[in-house]
Formats: structure tokens, sequence, C-alpha cells
């Protein structure tokens, strides 16, 4: 087999038309039809690139050795999985960079870029920007992905910046590309097929799980922007949830999402009921102090005090944090909330300024 022919074997096998292959190399796409018949073959500074974006070695690509696990990509793998941000974002480009055109490298990159954009927030027009850096590269991997997983992960990826970025318009049509769940869930069947502890552990994790899922649900209702009113039924709810599902009162690592609800509930009392306001951040930031003490100290795993969750824990290690774990405090968080112009009609009360700069 010529180099032209295991070139047009590969891009086949990559799903990569002529005029792809060609916009990645920064070449004509007549080049790449040249190679492929035999005409001319590839510039040697091509060799290198060409290999990478067909995910061969060059002696694979030359017809030197039969094809060979690439271990490198599993080293990315097991870095990416391990690393928090910003050092994933760096393994993103790394990988993206040593394999050009590898859509599960940018998939990753766009995801960071997501995260890092409300991190890094310093003005709306800096948190726009750095949402349309990740748009883009969702964009790209939701236009060649053939894989269903990178698509599905492009589409959502998609939706959550849309929604962001206030085009909900846009974001609905994307969400309607989403594939439709089935009657049957991969949990659900799993379920039959486990006995004894396996089975009571997998019954509380999908438990817990639609209780998760309940929350995400009752909450995005909120606009976050403009609270009002009519949204107290949502967070009277969520809140109740977890309370009836943890009738202990240990609230494990739902004391973050109650620090949430009680916040969002501020914000609505700071109109119309200051003195409630007060109290809901009151609670707010015991429980901040509370999940804190737990979680933000150093690693470790806390058991769940519930008759529903009784065979499960939760590890500090799956926090979503940025650094060390004291740079993630959410009584650091719950300090900038109280910052936003929503409490600016109780901000000179001094039981608020006391909250604030406790």
């Amino acid at each position: 087999m010529t180099i032209g022919e295991r070139i047009k074997a590969l891009r086949k096998k990559n799903d990569l038309t002529q005029e792809k292959l060609a916009d990645y190399l920064c070449v004509s796409y007549q080049a790449v039809s040249k190679w492929e018949c035999g005409a001319s073959c590839p510039d040697l500074s091509l060799i290198v690139p060409l290999a990478k974006l067909l995910h061969v070695t060059t002696d694979e690509l030359l017809g030197m050795v039969s094809p060979e696990a690439d271990e490198r990509k599993r080293e990315y793998d097991a870095l990416y999985a391990k690393a928090r941000q910003p050092e994933q974002l760096e393994i993103a480009q790394r990988a993206a960079r040593e394999y050009p055109g590898e859509l599960k490298y940018i998939d990753w990159q766009a995801d960071c870029l997501y995260l890092l954009a409300y991190t890094n927030y310093t003005t709306q027009e800096k948190f726009y920007e750095d949402l349309e850096k990740a748009l883009k590269l969702n964009m790209v991997v939701f236009e060649n992905a053939t894989d269903d997983k990178l698509k599905n992960s492009a589409i959502a990826g998609i939706v959550m910046i849309l929604a962001a970025q206030q085009r909900h318009d846009e974001a609905k049509r994307y969400a309607e590309l989403y594939p439709k769940s089935t009657d049957l869930d991969r949990a659900t069947v799993m379920g039959w097929a486990l006995t004894g502890e396996e089975k009571r552990i997998h019954s509380q994790e999908v438990l817990m799980s639609h209780l998760d899922g309940m929350m995400r649900i009752l909450v995005n209702k909120i606009n976050a922007d403009n609270p009002n009113l009519k949204d107290m039924e949502y967070l009277d709810c969520a809140e109740k949830a977890i309370r009836l599902m943890i009738p202990s009162g240990e609230y494990n690592r739902y004391y973050d999402d109650l620090k949430d609800i009680a916040i969002y509930k501020a914000q609505i009392y700071a109109y119309s009921d200051p003195e409630k306001a007060i109290e809901e951040l009151k609670k707010a930031r015991e429980y901040a102090v509370t999940f804190d003490d737990l979680f933000m100290r150093a690693p470790t795993v806390i058991p769940f005090n519930s008759p529903f969750f009784n065979a499960l824990s939760y590890d500090s290690a799956n926090l979503l944090v940025y650094g060390p774990l004291e740079e993630n405090r959410r009584l650091d968080n719950f300090k900038w909330w109280l910052s936003g112009r929503c409490f600016d009609v109780i901000r000179e009360r001094s039981d608020f300024q006391q909250l604030a700069n406790s």
C-alpha cells in the first residue's frame, strides 16, 4: 500500500473529507487529492501533523510498523480525570496541540472554558467573551462529531452557553436536537440485575440522583437576576425535599444547596420583608460555615445519616473546586452573594453589615 492509499484509508476511517483534512493542514484539497491518487507525496514537514490528524504514528503512516495502541492518549485521559481547573484546561490544550483535530480534546477545552467563564467573571462583557470562546469549540465538535456521546456533549454545552447569553430561542432549537430518553434507562435495568447490598446501594444512588434532578429543576426556575415572591414556592419545595429525605438534620453535602436556597429567599425578602431577609441570610451563613467545616479543611468522606441514603457517603474529592480547598470556601461564596445589588436596599442595616463583615 502506498502512502497515498494509507492517507485515503485513514482519512475515511477518521470520517474526514479531503476538504476537512486540507483545512486542518492549511493546504488545498487538490493537494490531498494528488497524494491519494499517487500524483505527489506530502511534504516532509507535513508528515508529523498528518500522522497526528489521522491518529497514527509517523511509522504507521509511512507503512513501517503495524498500528499499536496509543499510550499517550491514555495518559492524557488519566491526567485530565485527576486534574482540577485551571490545570484541566492546560491538559486539554496540550492534548489538542499534540492531536490536532481530535474532537474529544476540543470538547474538553469547551467544557473548561465554560466553567472558567464563571470563575473568572469580572464584567458582563468579559463573561460573554469567554462564553463565546467555549461556544465556538462546542460548535466545532457538534458539526464534525460522528460519535453520539461527543455530539450530545456538544449540544448540551451549546444549550447552556446560549441560555447564559440570554439567547433562549437558539438554545431551544439546539435542545430539541438532544436525544429523548428511552422508556428504560441503564440505571433501571441495572437495578434488576443486582441483589443484596449492591442492590441497596444502587437503589439509594438512583434515589439521590432523582433528588438532585428535582432540585436542579426547582432552583433553575428562579431568575437569579430578578427573583420575586412567586418563586418562593419553588424554593420552599426544594428545601422541604431535602429536609424530608434527610430527617436527621445532618445534611452532608446538601448544606451547600440549602445555603443557595436561603440566599435566593433572602433576595426575594429584601424588598418585601427585610427582617425575613436577614433571617434567611443568617441561615445561609450557618449552612456555609457547616459545609466548610465538613469538607473544606481537608479531603474527607462523610456518610449520610438518613434512612434513605444510609448506604452512601460523600467524598469531598468529588467537589467541583478550583485550586486548593481553602480557596473555595462556601463562606467566601456567601459573602460574594452579599455584594450583589439585590441587597442594596438592606445594605445599611447593622445586622446585614455584621453578616457581611463577619
